[in-house]
This record gives C-alpha cells, sequence and structure tokens, in this order.
C-alpha cells in the first residue's frame, strides 16, 4: 500500500473517538440529580478580578441559593477593583445573607486567582468550602446537589461539568463550541472508559481538612492548573473525585477572534503540562480536518471525508441536546472550530507562554508558571 493510501486511515481513529464522543453525549443524564438530605453549612469562595460581562447576575445566582447555612466570601486584590462595587450592590440588596468581602494585596505565588483564594480562606467559618470561578452561573439547587457527595468519606472532592453560554461575538461562539462541542465531550468520554479525574475551577467542592493535608492553597500558589492539581493531590490521599450532575453555565464573552485564540491556547497549554500524553493525542478529537487532508486521493478518502462530516454534524445535535437551548449559536460556525482547534494543538506544542488576565506568563514543564514580559509565541 503507498504512503498516500495510508493518509485516510489517519482519521479512523479519530472517527472512533467523536462516534464515542456522540454515545457520551446521549448518555449525559438530563434530569436532574437526586439530592441527598445531606447539607453542612458550607462557605463559598468567589475570587474575583474586574468587572467581567454579567458578573452582577451570575453572583447573584450563587446568593439565591436554596440552602439551609451558606456564607460567600468574595476575595479582591485592591479596593479599586470594580468587582467591589458588584458585591457592595449585592451586600444591600441582601442585607439578610452572610456576604463578606476580603480586600488584600498579598500575593501568594505567580497564580493570583490561588492567592486571592488563600487570602480569603481566613474568613470561612465553615467546614465545607465550594470554589468557583466569577464567570459561572447556578441554578437555585445547584449548591445542594454538589455538596451532598462528600456525605461520603472516601469522596475528597467534588465539581462540575460546565457548558459555554456565548454572546453574539464570533470569538465567543467559536470557544463556546470549543467547550460544548469539544472540551465537554471530552470529559465524559474520559469518565465513561475510567475513573474520572477531571477537576474544573467551575466548580470545586472539598472538606476544609482535605485542602489542609495536601498543603493548602500554597502548595498550588504557582501552578498554572491549579484545578487539575488539586484533584491530583486529593487522589493521592486515596479520595475519590466525583463529577456531579448539575450543570452550570460559563458565560463565555470574547470580544474578538485573537481574545478567543488566546483563550483556548491558554486552555490547550495548561492540558499539556498536566497531561503531555493526552494532549499529544488529543489532535484525534478533530477528525473532520484530518478526513479533509485525505479528500484528493478519491475513493476511500473521500468516504472518510463523507463519514467525518456525518459524524460531526451528528456529534454537534447531540451536543445542542444534552446542554440545551443556551449554548446554541444557529450558525455553522461549529465546522469551523474543528479546524480553530486542531490550529490552536499544534501551536500549544510549539512554546509554553500564555496570556492570561492581561498578563503574560511562561509555563515550566513541571506547570510552574513564571511572568514574562514577552510577547506570546
Amino acid at each position: 500500500m503507498a504512503a498516500a493510501e495510508l493518509l485516510p486511515l489517519l482519521a479512523w481513529p479519530a472517527l472512533a473517538y467523536e462516534g464515542a464522543a456522540i454515545a457520551a453525549l446521549l448518555r449525559w443524564p438530563r434530569r436532574p440529580a437526586t439530592t441527598m438530605p445531606y447539607t453542612p453549612p458550607v462557605t463559598l469562595l468567589k475570587p474575583l478580578h474586574g468587572e467581567e460581562p454579567e458578573l452582577y447576575e451570575n453572583l447573584r445566582s450563587f446568593v439565591c441559593q436554596r440552602y439551609p447555612v451558606l456564607q460567600i466570601v468574595f476575595g479582591v486584590h485592591h479596593a479599586g477593583d470594580p468587582a467591589v462595587a458588584v458585591v457592595r450592590r449585592l451586600q444591600e440588596e441582601f442585607p439578610e445573607h452572610d456576604l463578606e468581602l476580603v480586600i488584600d494585596e498579598r500575593t501568594l505565588g505567580a497564580n493570583r486567582k490561588v492567592g486571592n483564594l488563600h487570602n480569603m480562606l481566613s474568613s470561612a467559618r465553615h467546614d465545607i468550602l465550594v470554589l468557583s470561578d466569577a464567570d459561572v452561573r447556578v441554578a437555585p439547587d445547584y449548591l445542594r446537589d454538589v455538596v451532598a457527595p462528600l456525605a461520603d468519606p472516601a469522596v475528597g472532592v467534588v465539581t462540575c461539568l460546565y457548558r459555554g453560554v456565548p454572546d453574539r461575538g464570533i470569538g465567543s461562539r467559536l470557544l463556546a463550541q470549543h467547550i460544548n462541542e469539544g472540551f465537554a465531550p471530552s470529559v465524559l468520554v474520559a469518565q465513561w472508559l475510567g475513573p474520572n479525574t477531571f477537576c474544573g475551577g467551575a466548580t470545586l467542592a472539598l472538606r476544609r481538612a482535605t485542602l489542609d493535608a495536601i498543603g493548602g492553597f500554597a502548595a498550588l500558589a504557582d501552578h498554572l492548573a491549579d484545578d487539575y492539581l488539586l484533584g491530583a493531590r486529593v487522589r493521592a490521599l486515596g479520595l475519590r473525585t466525583v463529577l456531579s450532575h448539575p450543570l452550570v453555565d460559563t458565560r463565555v464573552h470574547e470580544d474578538s477572534l485573537a481574545s478567543c485564540y488566546r483563550h483556548a491556547l491558554r486552555w490547550s497549554r495548561t492540558i499539556r503540562t498536566v497531561q503531555p500524553l493526552g494532549h499529544a493525542f488529543s489532535f484525534l478529537t478533530y477528525p473532520l480536518p484530518l478526513a479533509l487532508l485525505a479528500a484528493p486521493l478519491g475513493g476511500l478518502g473521500l468516504a472518510t471525508l463523507g463519514l467525518a462530516l456525518i459524524l460531526r454534524i451528528a456529534l454537534h445535535l447531540a451536543a445542542q441536546r444534552a446542554w440545551g437551548g443556551a449554548t446554541r449559536t444557529g450558525d455553522w460556525t461549529f465546522l469551523a472550530a474543528d479546524f480553530l482547534g486542531l490550529a490552536i494543538w499544534l501551536h500549544a506544542l510549539l512554546g509554553r507562554r500564555v496570556h492570561w488576565r492581561q498578563e503574560h506568563f511562561s509555563v515550566r514543564a513541571d506547570g510552574r508558571m513564571e511572568k514574562t514580559h514577552g510577547a506570546l509565541r
């Protein structure tokens, strides 16, 4: 068999993966999880940085949880941070709620979010901690479902899958599709094939004693993939990571294609630092571009391309069914998202610099961040 005739075969493992992703999406439970009667007092830690779009609506969804005893600690590094005004508005609107704002300029390491969490921890009054990013929005019973698995002492940390809810911009739509039709299905496939190792910053729930046992936030302070590292260290204690069923919304606001690209590149290089082998083979999650390379060969190449197109449309429809109408973009940009994703995967292999919160960092092979003034490459 000539070398050119082998080209279509490169797409076949990717087509097999795409079939598995479709099946995993169809298996995803659409009904709410059954809530266990375990509702201990909880402290929710919300690290903030700037006034992100829809920040008030996102934070309000946590304030309005149907949960018996909830303390929410918001944290910023500077009193002039625009997020302070949003928190003050919520404190005035809900004076009966336990809402606290921590303003602390200290930095623990290169990862400013982790440093923010460290500064907030001393204000936490309860033993169950829930960490969640600022761009997340949740349903009123979210906290009950997230905390419930911690009733089992063998569970160390609980996390949630998230869906990207975009605005109308092309960059936002492409990044949301990257989440909903690329990243999230890969998490479900991995969970299907083995024990869950995913830990996402949209939700992390754990006991304070567990956090102390892994070295606290100080152990994560210089790492880019702080959420993944937290989960890995908890599993090293012999405790399980549980993917809970509440689906949370991540509001995706990218003002340009360049912003979308930088954001996705940071994610890809983050994965590369913690799962280098998995990242190396993640090009197999983009069968359509691979099949297109084989199309000029005719015959088997065209058949491979046709099957890849059918499966990609099926994946798109399965994701819409699983994640619901809030994620729909009403166009065919999901086809372009695969080509963009493959380009980002390749770019991620060629460097270790990332752009995060208007700063540039170089990421070492062990995942530690170092601030740099060089341009992203």
